[in-house]
C-alpha cells in the first residue's frame, strides 16, 4: 500500500481538545514535524479532521522507507548527528589553535 508524509504546518492552540488528540495520534509533536503513515481509509480520515493544521503529500524515496513510528523519534538522531558535527568542529578549532601556537614558538626561537 501507498504512503503519505504529514507534516504539521500550524499549531494546535486554541484548537479542538479531540482535535488536539487526532493530531497526537497520528504522531505529531510540533510544527513542522512530519510522520510517514500508510495511506488507509482510517488516517485519510483522521488527516480530514485537522486538513487546517496538516499539509499531506505523497511519500517518496527516503521518507516513503522510513516508517512514521519509529521507538525514538527524528529528534533523536538529529541531536546525535548536531552533537556529532559540534565535536568534530571543536577538535578542528583546537587542532587550528595548537598549530597557530606551535608556528608562534619556532618563529619566536
Amino acid at each position: 500500500m501507498s504512503k503519505i508524509k504529514i507534516t504539521q504546518e500550524r499549531s494546535k492552540i486554541r484548537c479542538i481538545e479531540k482535535h488536539k488528540r487526532t493530531i497526537e495520534a497520528l504522531g505529531l509533536r510540533r510544527i513542522n514535524h512530519s510522520v510517514v503513515k500508510e495511506d488507509t481509509p482510517q488516517i485519510r480520515g483522521m488527516v480530514a479532521q485537522v486538513a487546517y493544521l496538516v499539509r499531506v503529500e505523497p511519500a517518496t524515496g527516503e521518507a516513503a522507507a522510513q516508517s512514521g513510528s519509529s521507538a525514538k523519534g527524528p529528534k533523536a538522531t538529529t541531536k546525535k548527528a548536531a552533537g556529532a558535527k559540534k565535536a568534530a568542529a571543536s577538535r578542528a578549532k583546537r587542532a587550528a589553535g595548537a598549530e597557530r601556537a606551535a608556528g608562534a614558538e619556532r618563529a619566536a626561537s
